[in-house]
């Protein structure tokens, strides 16, 4: 008999988080819902007058409040969905969501154009005048959109291209989480255990070579069998990225995905190039691994085995959390207090379950509070877990409490520093802790090693396979199972020069999520960069660089993104930044080299 993943109806109720924060009952999201249509009907008849101050400002309150609705009926369908993906009363309910987003979408989507109709100072006078304080940011933005914004009939043909643009990864997403089964495999104790994308790393992690070669095979073979229906998803994907960057007057769908962050397009060339000049040092570390878990031959089944033997952190998932707030006490009182009433209040569901969405998040809405999903599994890589979500979390949060709706939804380009240096602040913790333990200083530092291996060389790796990916399509290449495996396959074989490339691994990129929103991976590096230093400077320097770090996370989306990392202390514009990161990277190769030598 194979391991029983859990029901639903298993987990304890507070082991469980609590959507009734967001909405009390169905009746209440269906309340909600009516509202959010009455105020789409009457939408229209701002069109047309929008030349006023006035009205402008009504019909700006009027769509902010309609996407305020869409944003709380949206994401508690989705979030009841992934509590079990096999329910269809949720799969519908998310689906009636999303459409009922693409449909405010379409409703304002003359605004832009009729706006940027208007003479530039009718912009600027909007901007200086009372009463329009909550908007500012908005409308500077607009106008930097002038050059990208179409005629109001158009803009509202691709707006109401919105269903059809979020398909593939709604298919994909049903595909990997309800839809898609993988045999069992061989557990630690030789008895049969259900494979899933929850317990893959697990598995992987295991010192028993063959339950890892098991699992890799397991979870490849099955992704190799959906060789057709995958890619095709994955194209349909791409052309929707290129289409709608062409449709805006964008030079490439990577120009066009960088524009609303301001994002110089040199930072994720130089993202890519940098971490080149560091893979020799990863192949280092990866053969001193080999050396250490005992393989001649190391093969990417074998790139997750811990390298130390001796010293882990395995608790319940109680006392991890209570450990990861002790490690984060530099951070504020305050700021603890904030995450034990996260535990004690349910922003948290932790445990698997059949059905439920793999992986990890933190997600919420402006008018409840975050909330984290999480698949744990006791190790100090789920402890990590904990922290980097409720980093997540923990920024929301104040930047909920400080800005208005209009600028409290920070960009994903700085989504991942709160919660990377939340990691990286337990770790340094950690080390400091057993720093008289010779063991627990090669397991932690190879624990932060593997960060940088799986934050910035892996999601450099993806924003690398990405931007090719793209470019075939622009190229008008065909997006194949032969095609993108051979460019992933290259791709791995040159961030890993020191591991055997087993002929499976070319099917990886089949199993990746966050693919199905284009370039966002590359920020998972630039954020791990940014949190390297951040973590660093609130250990050395205490007060000060803390005052610096919780005033960006109060600042929400109130400035471009670079230029709050450079308010906490972080210029990365500057390629030195991923520089410095990396050349830490090498200094802890060699420390690790010398500590298991």
């Amino acid at each position: 008999m194979s391991e029983r993943i859990p029901e639903r109806s298993d987990i304890e109720l507070r082991d469980t988080w609590r959507l009734e924060d967001i909405y009390p009952s169905r009746d209440a999201w269906e309340t909600d819902y009516k509202k959010a249509e009455a105020l789409l009907a009457a939408f229209p008849a701002f069109e047309g007058r929008l030349n006023s101050l006035p009205t402008l400002r009504e019909a700006l309150d009027a769509m902010t409040e309609i996407n305020r609705l869409g944003e709380n009926l949206f994401t508690y369908a989705r979030m009841r969905r992934d509590e079990d993906n096999r329910l269809a009363e949720y799969q519908a309910l998310a689906e009636r969501a999303q459409a009922l987003l693409v449909r405010c979408e379409t409703a304002s989507s003359f605004v832009q154009p009729e706006l940027l109709a208007q003479p530039a100072e009718y912009l600027k006078e909007a901007m200086e005048t009372k009463g329009f304080e909550d908007y500012r940011v908005m409308l500077s933005e607009l106008e930097r959109q002038r050059p990208h914004t179409l005629s109001a009939a158009e803009e509202r043909i691709v707006a109401m291209t919105g269903d059809m643009g979020a398909a593939p990864d709604t298919i994909f997403s049903m595909l990997s989480d309800a839809d898609m089964k993988f045999p069992a495999v061989p557990g630690e104790d030789g008895k049969p255990v259900e494979l899933t994308h929850s317990n893959y790393i697990p598995l992987m992690m295991s010192r028993n070579r063959a339950v890892r070669r098991a699992a890799f095979e397991a979870m490849y073979s099955t992704h190799k069998a959906y060789s057709s229906t995958i890619p095709a998803i994955y194209s349909a994907s791409v052309k929707g990225d290129v289409f709608y960057a062409r449709a805006a007057k964008h030079e490439s769908a990577l120009a066009s995905r960088l524009f609303p962050d301001a994002v110089p397009e040199s930072v994720y060339t130089s993202l890519i190039e940098t971490t080149h000049r560091h893979v020799d040092k990863l192949g280092q570390y990866m053969a001193r691994k080999a050396e250490q878990i005992g393989v001649s031959d190391m093969g990417m089944e074998d790139v997750y085995v811990p390298a130390v033997e001796g010293f882990d952190i395995k608790l319940p998932f109680d006392e991890a959390y209570e450990l990861m707030i002790d490690c984060l006490r530099p951070l504020g009182d305050d700021y603890q207090a904030v995450l034990r009433k996260a535990r004690e209040e349910r922003w948290i569901d932790p445990f698997e379950n059949a059905g439920k969405s793999a992986g990890a998040y933190s997600w919420g809405t402006y008018d409840s509070h975050p909330f984290v999903l999480m698949n744990y599994h006791p190790s100090l890589d789920s402890l990590l877990t904990i922290a980097h979500e409720m980093g997540h979390s923990m920024h929301s949060y104040y930047s909920n409490a400080a800005q208005p709706y209009t600028t409290a939804g920070y960009s994903l380009f700085v989504a991942e520093v709160a919660s990377t240096t939340n990691e990286c602040l337990v770790l340094m913790e950690l080390m400091e802790r057993y720093k008289d333990d010779r063991s627990a200083q090669a397991f932690l530092i190879a624990q932060l090693l593997e960060n940088f291996r799986t934050t910035l060389f892996r999601q450099t790796m993806f924003a690398e396979f990405e931007r090719e990916a793209h470019a075939m399509a622009e190229r008008g290449e065909p997006l194949t199972a032969e095609s993108l495996n051979a460019v992933y396959a290259a791709l791995n074989a040159r961030y890993y020069p020191t591991v055997r490339q087993n002929e499976l691994i070319a099917y990886e990129w089949m199993r990746i999520p966050h693919f199905y929103r284009a370039f966002y991976v590359y920020k998972y590096a630039t954020g791990f960069s940014a949190a390297m230093a951040l973590a660093g400077g609130i250990r050395r320097e205490g007060a000060p660089a803390v005052e610096r770090y919780r005033k960006f996370l109060s600042l929400g989306c109130s400035m471009h993104p670079i230029d709050l990392l450079k308010v906490a202390g972080v210029d990365m514009s500057d390629p030195a930044s991923v520089e410095a990161a990396l050349t830490q990277f090498d200094e802890l190769v060699d420390r690790y080299l010398e500590l298991t030598k």
